[in-house]
């Protein structure tokens, strides 16, 4: 089962990451000292930044897997309407999966394992969708294999409780891309203050590079640089903080 509160880079994906800090490095140092050798300063950043960069993978593969677990039940309560088991409901549901997500589809994976415990392993569809649920670390999963196992024990219609938890999802997407959209005119508005420093300091080095110069030859200058780019840093941080919101 998938853990969505880890991610590891894959070894293309780590060549990629490194590289576009190495570019990024040499271009602020450039920019900002006009020697790319302070680029190496950056270098004890890197573990700081690629878990920001986790971290905004992590957010965005949880956001998915519950679009992807909305879908699965609302497939589930057709195949259980018709008669189905839970086992042959996951069956059934994951070539759909495929279909809409494509291979990159965190769900169809896990239910393909979840079906062969319970086909090949022979065990309890309850105890191996809880180990499911743990895996992904969501509420709302959680919520489910709690409300699926109540109405297995009780004999409560499942069809219903598949639907309105379903129902509940949506809702739940729908409040976020809201506040999402939300967040994001914030973070566009805070990113131009970021970016307007460095915009600034460009737009001075090609229309006036004797104005600017004392910037770079002098160790005032260089504070002076240095001072920038630290509150450039504690802006973007104070902008991830802003926006960061949790339903």
């Amino acid at each position: 089962m998938t853990d969505l509160s880890k991610y590891e880079f894959s070894k293309r994906e780590n060549v990629v990451f490194y590289s576009g800090l190495a570019a990024a490095g040499l271009i602020i140092s450039y920019l900002m000292y006009r020697n790319i050798l302070f680029a190496a300063v950056i270098i004890p950043f890197a573990p700081k930044i690629k878990g920001f960069v986790t971290d905004s993978i992590i957010k965005s593969r949880r956001r998915r897997y519950m679009a992807e677990f909305k879908d699965f039940l609302f497939m589930a309560s057709t195949a259980i309407g018709a008669g189905r088991s839970m086992k042959d409901a996951i069956s059934e549901s994951i070539p759909s999966l495929l279909n809409i997500y494509g291979k990159r589809s965190i769900l169809a994976g896990d239910l393909e394992k979840a079906h062969e415990r319970m086909e090949t392993g022979g065990e309890n569809d309850v105890g191996v969708l809880r180990d499911l649920a743990d895996a992904s670390g969501l509420e709302d999963v959680k919520d489910f294999v709690t409300v699926y196992s109540i109405c297995k024990t009780t004999g409560a219609s499942l069809i219903t409780a598949l639907g309105k938890a379903a129902g509940v999802i949506m809702e739940k997407m729908s409040i976020d891309r809201e506040i999402e959209e939300l967040v994001r005119r914030k973070e566009s508005e805070g990113l131009v203050i970021f970016a307007m420093p460095a915009i600034i300091i460009l737009f001075l080095n090609m229309t006036a590079p004797d104005y600017i110069a004392p910037l770079y030859e002098t160790i005032a200058g260089r504070i002076i640089m240095t001072a920038v780019l630290a509150s450039n840093i504690g802006i973007y941080a104070m902008i991830q903080r802003i926006t960061d919101v949790e339903i």
